[in-house]
């Protein structure tokens, strides 16, 4: 099985936008499309889609994952998790785009009225404990047991070890790009990713890349 850990993963988006030369947008907008892609697949209930976005590029992903939605009619919500002037240039331009559009941000939103949430909180670049505020919103959402699609990873869960940072949203579905993580098949987060769908959005492999090997004991590069 081919895995990387975070910081491999971030190594191959970094030689992938830098030295290929591949826009982030196109990036961003392949993403959301496999997402997209999953979500109409899939039996899920579409009545209601709650979509969180946070402030890094994930959170981009998630917000042109509800203006695809947005555009193709869906009744979705768009609630964006974080303060907004803290957010990445990427998000900042996502946000822009989808306010081109008429899709405006709910300031709150109603766990119990959405029938499907799409988790684009953090991505594989979480290394610190969540926030509490953001603690609480997790506990709350996966006590009401909503159904939850997880952008590359599921909020709260270590892109590497698998291991909780605080508290970790529980996904039925985990659209996870380019390579499996390390942390979607260890510890904790074998078991919160849910059913993990792995889609190739056009990331390219540094030179001389060796994939991670996982072994009952040890997590270990060869």
């Amino acid at each position: 099985m081919q895995l990387v850990t975070a910081a491999e993963m971030q190594q191959i988006d970094s030689y992938t936008i830098e030295t290929i030369g591949m826009p982030q947008n196109v990036l961003i907008e392949r993403a959301a499309m496999s997402v997209i892609d999953v979500i109409g697949a899939g039996h899920f209930n579409l009545d209601y889609i709650l979509v969180l976005a946070g402030l890094g590029n994930n959170g981009a992903d998630g917000i042109a994952i509800a203006r695809l939605l947005y555009t193709q009619g869906f009744n979705v919500s768009l609630q964006f998790v974080g303060n907004v002037s803290r957010a990445k240039a990427s998000v900042q331009q996502q946000l822009q785009i989808i306010e081109n559009y008429g899709l405006i941000r709910a300031e709150k939103s109603d766990f119990n009225e959405a029938t499907l949430i799409v988790d684009a909180i953090f991505g594989v670049g979480l290394n610190n404990t969540l926030p509490e505020g953001l603690q609480k919103m997790i506990k709350a959402a996966n006590h009401i047991e909503k159904t939850v699609i997880a952008v590359d990873i599921p909020t709260g869960i270590d892109a590497t070890t698998g291991e909780v940072r605080g508290a970790a949203l529980k996904a039925h579905t985990t659209v996870t790009f380019g390579y499996n993580k390390v942390g979607l098949t260890q510890n904790v987060g074998g078991y919160l990713s849910g059913n993990v769908i792995v889609k190739d959005i056009g990331l390219r492999l540094p030179e001389d890349f060796t994939f991670t090997t996982v072994t009952p004991d040890n997590i270990a590069t060869t």
